[in-house]
């Protein structure tokens, strides 16, 4: 009889187990942290080891089988991205493979995540950019960067930010006071403390009329108005009201947000559809978005609920 299928980690009593696809408990806690999910076929799983009078964060690399390869010589790792892992060796940074062997050397003082073909890294303080085989494509010269997205990543320069291209070159350079990267060929941008969109030619396509902006995604995106969060669509229309105390970006259809009963409260998060109606009451302290169909509820025992709220473990 084979192995079941593990699908999510549980939290029990300081220490991570697994569940596997009938919501079972198929590997009990005993790990002192997990990363959130199985990506690209693996979750990173770590325990502590004692050694004399010292102790040791060991990592590895678990697949949805229950089958762990561990690294004694790792610092850190961290889950999949377009086929490479983030990890450290000696205080430097570089990647493994999917087969969990090294593919680029660890010699970066810091590095991003892989995302549309290339990773931000930083050397010499200062960031560029490298290709899957470990290849210089732009060359460090930034005070920081994001990641590629839609084409265009944005950087830092002599305290200002601009907008470049996969050749390196400045495509956008508005005297922007902060930015956000690019989704769906939109990104948040702020001037004279309002926020608007421009594209990724840099052209306003939504006025500078928001207090506060995050961006697009599955077409709408989280906007903020006298202090009240609603949603707009890619016009700049509002399409949901601003009415909640947070609101994040629709994931599966499903947007996590925040109410409070009283002005100087907590709030408590649930969840709303694109119509804006409540699907999921706003009741929990602390919630993830939704993902492969669940959402993770981390309470005084973390559990995960499905997209009409219902706990899938009992």
């Amino acid at each position: 009889m084979g192995k079941s299928k593990l699908i999510l980690p549980i939290l029990r009593d300081g220490k991570y187990g697994f569940i596997d696809s009938n919501y079972n408990i198929a590997i009990k806690p005993r790990f002192s942290y997990v990363s959130n999910r199985f990506k690209e076929g693996y979750c990173v799983v770590t325990y502590i080891k004692k050694i004399r009078n010292n102790t040791k964060w060991i990592f590895g690399y678990m697949n949805q089988y229950g089958d762990t390869n561990y690294f004694l010589h790792l610092e850190s790792a961290n889950e999949f991205h377009e086929g490479l892992s983030k990890v450290r060796i000696k205080g430097k940074y570089g990647f493994f493979n999917n087969d969990l062997n090294e593919e680029i050397r660890p010699k970066y003082n810091a590095a991003l995540h892989f995302n549309e073909g290339l990773c931000g890294v930083r050397l010499n303080k200062k960031w560029g950019f490298i290709d899957k085989h470990g290849k210089i494509v732009i060359e460090p010269k930034y005070s920081y960067a994001n990641s590629f997205c839609n084409d265009r990543a944005l950087v830092e320069m002599k305290n200002r930010y601009a907008y470049i291209n996969k050749n390196g070159k400045i495509v956008i350079d508005g005297e922007f006071i902060m930015a956000s990267d690019f989704s769906q060929n939109l990104a948040s941008v702020r001037k004279d403390n309002k926020w608007g969109f421009i594209d990724t030619n840099g052209k306003l396509v939504i006025d500078y009329k928001f207090d506060r902006a995050r961006s697009f995604k599955e077409s709408v995106a989280p906007i903020c108005i006298n202090d009240k969060w609603g949603y707009i669509d890619k016009e700049g229309n509002i399409v949901i009201e601003p009415q909640f105390d947070y609101a994040c970006q629709f994931n599966e259809n499903l947007a996590r947000v925040n109410i409070k009963k009283r002005k100087f409260c907590e709030g408590k998060w649930g969840f709303i559809n694109k119509k804006g109606d409540i699907v999921i009451e706003p009741i929990y302290k602390s919630v993830s978005d939704f993902f492969d169909g669940y959402a993770q509820i981390t309470e005084d025992v973390n559990n995960y609920i499905d997209k009409l709220g219902n706990f899938i473990i009992n």
